[in-house]
């Protein structure tokens, strides 16, 4: 059975406000249980699933930053029961949405991307190499949404992503402002140089960034891990500074 989902004005004042919006339970449990079997049987291959459970013994173990496999030929992205996630009738309504009803297009990533990674670190931290994947543009407005999807449990320090709420608000003056400028101009405040900063006293001082909060030129900002369950979703304004991050739990991620 079809869904749809509204957000509420109170959803729509956070994504304004943060760029990030965490709708639980966006996918049907059946579409999320079929991409993650088809996930699973693409890594029976290699050893990694057998008999219904994990066996991470199978692969050596990588080293962050690297995350084990290549995804793209280990799992690919262009099987039915990864790309029907797409389809949900929730999801679509919620594009319509936060787009204000501009068309919606498919021209940078065709088909839905799996990450996948290993356990491959043993300590946590918050990387240095946050990013954006397309520039500033001169009429300020949003350029579009970023579905993450979780296939199963992404738990705190198991690899979820890293995004700092609230920096897509930052840089929109009326011009626009190349990918390879934007780190430069993010590090006049001080909350950005911590961020992109080796990290001198240890990985685990830099640890104690995910959850710091800072104002800048009136901007609540707050370095957010994505977590959570099969079935849940995170959307972020493109525009969202963000990083991959090391997997020190004891199963993979698979969103």
């Amino acid at each position: 059975m079809s869904r749809t989902l509204i957000l509420t004005p109170e959803q729509l004042d956070e994504f304004d406000r943060r760029g990030v919006l965490r709708v639980s339970s966006l996918f049907s449990a059946e579409r999320v249980r079929r991409a993650r079997e088809y996930v699973h049987r693409r890594l029976a291959r290699f050893g990694l699933w057998k008999d219904g459970a994990w066996c991470l013994d199978a692969v050596p173990r990588p080293e962050w930053p690297a995350t084990g496999l290549k995804t793209s030929e280990a799992i690919g992205n262009r099987h039915p029961d990864l790309v029907a996630l797409l389809d949900e009738p929730a999801l679509l309504c919620i594009v319509d949405t936060l787009l204000d009803g501009a068309p919606s297009e498919h021209t940078v990533y065709k088909r839905p991307q799996v990450l996948f990674t290993l356990p491959n670190s043993r300590t946590w931290t918050v990387p240095t190499h946050w990013h954006v994947d397309i520039p500033r543009l001169a009429n300020g407005r949003r350029p579009g949404v970023q579905l993450f999807a979780f296939l199963d449990t992404v738990a705190h320090r198991g690899g979820g992503t890293l995004v700092v709420a609230g920096s897509h608000r930052l840089l929109n003056e009326g011009r626009s402002v190349r990918v390879r400028d934007l780190k430069r101009l993010f590090c006049r405040e001080a909350f950005f140089r911590e961020l992109y900063a080796e990290a001198p006293d240890g990985v685990e001082d830099r640890a104690r960034l995910l959850g710091r909060t800072s104002n800048v030129d009136d901007v609540a900002l707050e370095v957010v891990e994505l977590t959570g369950a099969p079935g849940d979703a995170y959307f972020t304004d493109l525009r969202v500074l963000h990083t991959a991050a090391p997997n020190a739990a004891e199963r993979p991620r698979m969103m």
